[in-house]
């Protein structure tokens, strides 16, 4: 028997935020991918490697963006250091991460990930993976050789090229889970699959957060806004236009704020 799941549907308020949660399902997908090592896995987690993920971070104030974040973080945290009902153990080890990725991201040469740009062979797989037929012997004899190498040696080499992303991505869990810890989910009736709240636009959110039973059979489209949001329940369809539900639907939404 299927078991009931909850389903969280996020829509980040502000583009930094859009790009840790891309970063952070992409970081997943390669979790996965790495759970099975065999050539396919290897081929997608290359591939989401080079190219998802290096797009992504192919910004020059990407790394700037993170470091002022981090600071504002720091500075709104270390308002709360006398305050007696504030766990100063957490605070301290939540404080000592900010301090450190801020710095790190302030001090970091060239864009993040730039030495895996600079891979002669990781630029050559690059260009030829994702061509129709991409990776064969013909068009790119390199990494034809390297996919046939033992699982663990190939699995070993992945490694260390993602350690070039252990700062991001400890950057990106860190501020994901302040992001969404910092409100409390409240529970709302969708009448007729459809929602709407006016926002104040003084409150700086951050992340809207829409959790849902598996058993509902609907998803939400979120559109949202500096002064309203809106939410559509719609029943999925594999053949067709997916339709707004015509029942009500009781969801949870947090609204994060930092």
């Amino acid at each position: 028997m299927d078991e009931t799941l909850t389903i969280y549907y996020e829509q980040p308020l502000r583009e930094l935020v859009r790009v840790c949660v891309r970063l952070e399902h992409l970081f997943n997908q390669i979790d996965v991918y790495l759970a099975t090592p065999n050539m396919a896995s290897h081929t997608q987690t290359l591939i989401a490697l080079i190219t998802n993920v290096l797009n992504l971070l192919d910004r020059p104030d990407l790394k700037s963006k993170i470091s002022k974040e981090f600071n504002n973080h720091i500075a709104k945290f270390s308002r709360l250091e006398s305050l007696p009902q504030i766990s100063q153990e957490k605070l301290q080890d939540t404080l000592k991460q900010l301090k450190h990725l801020a710095v790190h991201f302030l001090n970091m040469p060239g864009k993040i990930g730039q030495s895996l740009r600079d891979n002669e062979f990781l630029a050559a797989v690059r260009q030829n993976l994702l061509s129709p037929c991409g990776g064969n012997c013909i068009d790119s004899p390199a990494y034809f050789y390297w996919i046939h190498r033992a699982p663990e040696v190939r699995e070993q080499q992945i490694h260390l090229w993602l350690k070039t992303f252990d700062e991001v991505r400890h950057a990106v869990r860190l501020l994901l889970d302040i992001i969404r810890h910092s409100a409390e989910p409240q529970q709302y009736i969708a009448e007729k699959g459809f929602y709407h709240k006016v926002l104040d636009h003084q409150i700086p959110y951050q992340l809207l957060r829409v959790a849902l039973s598996t058993d509902d059979e609907v998803y939400p489209k979120i559109s949202a806004g500096r002064h309203r949001m809106s939410i559509r329940f719609l029943v999925p369809s594999m053949t067709g236009h997916a339709i707004q539900t015509p029942k009500d639907i009781s969801f949870q939404l947090t609204k994060c704020v930092v």
